[in-house]
């Protein structure tokens, strides 16, 4: 008897020093999961730099676009799911053409709602523009919103804890008929906590690979498209609100666009992206 209950006593004697071991170090675990903020909207700012360069026939061609704007999003939880509504308050993009031109504009989204339905930990359920008028002109537009949702893990994690998603989406190819597939697998690692305006968060870095094929047409003919890239950055998540604070990310994808047929053509070209989120309000 005394040999059982000894043993007992050990193991509960082990998780006792496990636990005080851990509150010593500053060892923390959190739940992070996205959580409805309700009818106060959140406010972003979003800045996002997008640089071309294409080649073909022994020349190349750069073309630059800056786009800044302002976003607004509500959200609610309707059951297991959180509804968010997204909307572009503001919006300038400045584009420098191969010429050397430069024009500028604002996105044909300004002022559209889009509602985008996702489970806590982040994954997509669904996501589709309210003006369905409007939705059949923009196929494939503003997947860079699931920037806001990122893949959260689904058990309690804390500094050092690592987590993987791989992700397959279809967009459609605005002004063309044709799909592209993109296959994006991210690693994530909860890398330390830190405050930012006075909120804890946690700093979650992320990188990743993107695999992308499909079709569109251009001039009347069928094209082929192909690529292959990398992701990479970082965000601050608050944990205890449920909300994307901050995220600083960049992408470089190498694409390749081909015909065939009597004139067939290759033309390789490389994307690079730098993308900044802000919580403002």
């Amino acid at each position: 008897m005394y040999k059982k209950n000894g043993g007992k006593l050990k193991s509960l004697f082990a998780a006792i020093v496990a636990v005080l071991l851990m509150n010593a170090s500053g060892f923390s675990q959190y739940k992070l999961e996205y959580k409805a903020s309700g009818s106060t909207p959140l406010h972003y700012k979003a800045h996002t730099t997008f640089e071309t360069t294409q080649s073909m026939m022994g020349q190349s061609a750069k073309m630059s676009v800056v786009s800044d704007q302002t976003i607004s999003m509500s959200s609610k939880k309707s059951g297991s799911e959180l509804v968010y509504l997204i909307k572009i308050d503001s919006s300038e993009n400045v584009a420098v053409m191969p010429n050397g031109d430069t024009t500028r504009s604002s996105s044909p989204a300004l002022g559209k709602l889009k509602e985008t339905r996702i489970r806590p930990d982040g994954d997509e359920i669904s996501s589709k523009w309210l003006d369905t008028a409007f939705a059949d002109t923009r196929a494939g537009e503003m997947k860079d919103y699931g920037s806001f949702f990122f893949k959260l893990p689904a058990k309690q994690v804390g500094k050092g804890s690592t987590w993987n998603q791989e992700k397959l989406d279809t967009v459609g190819t605005p002004g063309a008929d044709g799909s592209i597939v993109i296959n994006t697998n991210t690693g994530y690692k909860f890398v330390d906590e830190e405050k930012f305006g006075g909120t804890s968060c946690a700093r979650i870095d992320f990188t990743g690979k993107v695999e992308l094929q499909g079709t569109t047409t251009a001039h009347g003919m069928a094209v082929a498209i192909k690529g292959n890239g990398t992701i990479a950055g970082s965000a601050l998540f608050d944990y205890t609100n449920g909300r994307v604070m901050k995220i600083n990310g960049s992408s470089n994808q190498d694409i390749t666009m081909s015909s065939s047929g009597n004139n067939p053509i290759s033309v390789p070209m490389n994307q690079k992206t730098a993308y900044d989120l802000l919580l403002v309000r």
